[in-house]
Order: structure tokens, then sequence, then C-alpha cells
């Protein structure tokens, strides 16, 4: 999903709204910072287990351990390898931690509760740090998430999704897709996540799943094997709000080093089972009177209303120069457009500045903010992810709603 509003302007009410308040939380922290350090933590690293679920996940699961490894004991570390065809279990059974291998496979949600039932996981650690096996936890990681829980009321602390951005000049096609995803993610986070889990507002609308730190009591309280669902993370996010079982916590610091899809056809496998998940996620839990879904629904209506426009935009753009030149089949489109009562407020020179100019000059900003020049080249391009993901998005709409899942993953190439 692109946080960018209808018509392709990038200040939206949402985006414009959220950034305001997430820039009233970064100055209201600033302030209140040093009141902070004096207060003790509630909790250690031993608190807290280590649960990875994976599936054919050979090529990195050791590396995901590992990284684990440096901010708890191996003892902590609950692996499963889910209905896996390849070397998971035996490599993970390499690093010393719990590995339950289940065959036939479950399913991820089912195989983190097969995890906390076995090892009694609720009843022995106060908080279940569930982690996807291509996310390396940073080593920092519960320095900056264990401080958030001081607050008696969040019930989950999730991580920022990065990516170790190679340094290189010449151009790459799979960089491109990693470039775009990552530009995604900065603009999410900085101009919608930071502002929605402040404590005054509580309305992010998903608990991402790579990297999130669950109270015990709360999870246990949570129905993660929902039927029907292709991903638990929407879902979870919008029973901890319907229920009001507690908030939900981001600290931007507290980082899991992810993987992005390297080629089309994983992007689109991804990002149209999320679109599918949040579908099915509307579908099962409904709408109910809340500040939460006055946002989710103002996101979602501009999300859906920029996909569409997104989609016209090639024949827009004929159009109108069709009014220019003499184009037979577009005589009678061209017509119904100069009858419009905006006809005259938009040219092609409107939809540069708007559809991309404003855009790349966003993405420019964030790749010089987070060191990452190249974004200056592969921001030219970024148009084509836009109609693909809008297109990903309309057409997850119907098996959204409509269709059934069961919960089964495909794990997308790894890079080792």
């Amino acid at each position: 999903m692109k946080p960018i509003s209808p018509f392709g302007l990038p200040f939206g009410i949402s985006i414009t709204f959220w950034t305001i308040i997430g820039i009233l939380r970064f100055i209201t922290g600033k302030i209140t910072t040093k009141k902070k350090r004096l207060y003790r933590r509630r909790f250690k690293p031993s608190d807290i287990a280590v649960v990875i679920p994976a599936h054919d996940e050979e090529v990195i699961i050791r590396k995901c351990i590992q990284a684990a490894k440096k901010s708890v004991r191996a003892s902590q570390i609950y692996v499963a390898s889910d209905g896996s065809k390849d070397k998971t279990y035996r490599r993970a059974r390499m690093e010393e931690c719990h590995v339950s291998k289940l065959n036939p496979g479950r399913g991820k949600a089912r195989a983190l509760k097969y995890l906390f039932q076995r090892y009694k996981l609720f009843e022995r650690y106060k908080l279940i740090f569930i982690i996807d096996a291509d996310t390396r936890m940073d080593k920092n990681c519960l320095k900056h998430a264990l401080p958030l829980f001081n607050d008696k009321d969040i019930k989950v602390v999730f991580a920022s999704s990065q990516i170790k951005w190679p340094k290189h000049i010449r151009p790459r096609l799979h960089y491109y897709f990693w470039a775009y995803r990552d530009r995604l993610n900065r603009l999410l986070q900085y101009c919608f996540v930071y502002g929605q889990t402040w404590k005054f507002t509580n309305v992010n609308y998903v608990v991402p799943g790579f990297a999130t730190i669950y109270r015990s009591d709360a999870l246990e309280n949570l129905e993660i094997d929902t039927p029907g669902l292709l991903i638990e993370d929407f879902n979870l996010a919008f029973q901890i709000h319907k229920r009001k079982i507690g908030k939900l916590g981001y600290e931007p610091r507290m980082i899991g080093w992810d993987q992005y899809p390297s080629n089309l056809p994983d992007y689109w496998k991804q990002v149209r089972r999320w679109n599918i998940g949040f579908f099915q996620t509307v579908r099962i839990n409904g709408i109910w009177p809340s500040f939460f879904w006055i946002a989710l629904g103002v996101f979602s209506f501009e999300i859906l209303m920029n996909s569409i426009f997104f989609i016209l935009l090639p024949l827009i753009i004929l159009t109108i120069a069709s009014t220019f030149f003499s184009i037979g089949p577009f005589e009678k489109i061209t017509n119904f457009y100069q009858s419009l009562p905006f006809y005259e407020s938009y040219s092609i020179f409107d939809l540069f500045i708007g559809v991309f100019l404003i855009d790349y000059t966003i993405t420019v900003i964030i790749g010089l903010w987070n060191k990452k020049p190249q974004f200056i080249f592969y921001g030219l391009f970024f148009f084509f992810m836009h109609y693909i993901t809008s297109l990903i998005l309309l057409s997850s709409i119907i098996p959204g709603f409509f269709g059934k899942s069961k919960g089964r993953w495909v794990s997308p190439k790894r890079q080792a």
C-alpha cells in the first residue's frame, strides 16, 4: 500500500495528519527523555523467549539464530521447522537451541501455537519475541524495546524493518526492488507508524510479524490462528484494538534486519498476500465505532482512490494528449473528458508535478537522509512500481473478501 492521496498527490489527509502527530510525539519525547532515564526497567533479556517459525529456510536460519544469540541465551530460542523439505531443521539444531520438526506443515500461526504449548512458554516467560526466519535482530534491539514495557498499557512492541543496503555504483534490477520497498517502509514509518503508535493515539493498523515482542499474558489471550487468514499481522492488531487489550508500542531504533523481494514475481506474491490478508481481516472483524476505524477508513479510502487513479493514469495521459493531436480512437473519450468540470484545471504538466516530481523529491530526500544516494537513480523509475502495486491492491479485493485460504506459506528466494 502506498501512503499517497488520490490524484497522485503525496499530501493527503492521512499523511498530513499523522506526520504532524509524529512531530508532536518527537518533540514531547525529547522533553521527557531525561525523566524516563530515571525509571528502572521492569524486564530484562532473561524474561524473553525468542520464537522463530521457519519453512524451507536453510539458507538463512543459522544467521537468524546467531543474531538472536547476541541478545539472549540459546536456551531461550525456540524454532519450528514447519513442513520444511530442505535442511532447515538440521541447521537450526547446529545452533544448540530448541528445534521442533513439524510434518506435515501446519502454517505459521499453528506452528507458533505448537511451540507455545509444547514448551509452556506463557508460563515460563514474561515476554515472547516472534521473529521471522529471514530477519536478523539488531544487537541493540532489546535495549530499545524493553523500556517501552515500563508502561503497563503497552502489550506489543514491534521493530523497524530495515535492509543491509549494499554500496554499489552500477545499478542492478534486484536493488531497484529493494530500493522501492525500503523507500516505502521509511515513508510509512516516518509519516504514519510513529504518530499512530503514540500513547495518545494508538491506532496502528498492523502488528508486523517479522520482529515483534508480546507480553505473554496478552498473546495468550489473542487468537493467532484464526481460520481463513493468509497472514496474522492485521488480525492481531484488529483484535487488540477491538477488544481493548492494550496499546501497541513502536521504537524506531528497535531494528530488525530484513530481506526484501528481489524480483517482480516474489514482490507480487508477497504484496498480494498482505493485501488479501488485510481484506480477510476486515471481513472477519467487521467495523466498529472507534478512532481506530476513522483513521483506517480515511487511509483506506485514499489508498483505494489512489490505486484507481494510477491504473487509469495511462489512459488519462493519452486522453489529455489527444486534445492536442488527432487520435481517432480517443475522439469520443476526449470529448467526454473536455466536458468534465475539472478539464481546464489539469494538464500534462500538472500530472508531471503531482504524480512524479513531488514523489521523486520525497524519494531523493529519504535516500540522502539514510545515506543511500542510489535512490536518486532508482527513484526515477518508481512510477512503474506504483502502478504494479496499485494493480496488486485492486486485484486482491475480491479474493480477500470472498476467497478462502489455509494460511500455508511459500518462502521467496533468500540471500545468504
